[in-house]
């Protein structure tokens, strides 16, 4: 069988929620009016992007600065190598924008690693956002990860199982179609309320170490 591994960005890769911080930050604070509604999925993740991206007032170049002070989560790049050494696909799926997602992992050498998400363009001292993914069924995510899941499955020739890594809200259709599942706050929230089977996780050198014991990772 065939094991391919999907991870979030924001909060996941990242340390922090990128997404979050930047609008949070060049709103003054504005874009928190609309989280509620958000999490509790009155306000689709495509109108409450739309709408704080309107709310942004900033050069490219204080994003860009901006963006320096956000890091990796602890491990990553050893688990990138662990990936490949042990010919495992992976793929970062993300809710987020594009543009900081491109920069983060640039900034850590890391920009081989193929990423899917919305699109993110800094224009006219501000931000607008884009959806060139859409979404066959799923009415409440940007970028529905659970059909892009799907999908990658499909383009498999022979059984594939999907071991996804996520954190958040926006995680939540990957576990309807995922085989094995890591997760954290929110995310580890959902699946307990829920009932869905997890991995709890602190950070990729856990997961690394987890999946050397499921028998995924040779030890080293």
């Amino acid at each position: 069988m065939t094991s391919l591994i999907v991870c979030d960005f924001d909060g996941t890769v990242s340390r922090r929620d990128i997404g979050y911080n930047l609008f949070h930050h060049f709103s003054g604070g504005r874009t928190e009016e609309l989280i509620p509604e958000w999490k509790a999925g009155t306000l689709s993740t495509r109108e409450c992007l739309r709408r704080e991206a309107a709310m942004v007032t900033a050069t490219p170049e204080e994003i860009y600065a901006f963006l320096d002070q956000f890091e990796l989560c602890a491990g990553f790049a050893e688990f990138v190598d662990a990936c490949q050494s042990n010919g495992v696909p992976l793929v970062i799926f993300s809710d987020g924008l594009d543009f900081y997602i491109e920069y983060i992992l640039k900034r850590f050498g890391l920009s081989d690693i193929p990423f899917s998400a919305n699109r993110g363009r800094l224009v006219d001292g501000g931000i607008t956002v884009e959806f060139p993914h859409e979404n066959r069924d799923c009415r409440q995510c940007g970028y529905c990860k659970g059909e892009r899941i799907e999908r990658l499955r499909d383009s498999y020739s022979g059984p594939t199982e999907v071991i996804f890594i996520g954190d958040g809200y926006s995680d939540t259709c990957a576990t309807r179609v995922s085989d094995m599942i890591f997760a954290k706050k929110d995310l580890k929230d959902y699946c307990i309320k829920n009932n869905v089977e997890f991995c709890p996780y602190d950070d990729f050198l856990d997961v690394a170490d987890q999946l050397v014991q499921s028998g995924h990772f040779r030890r080293q």
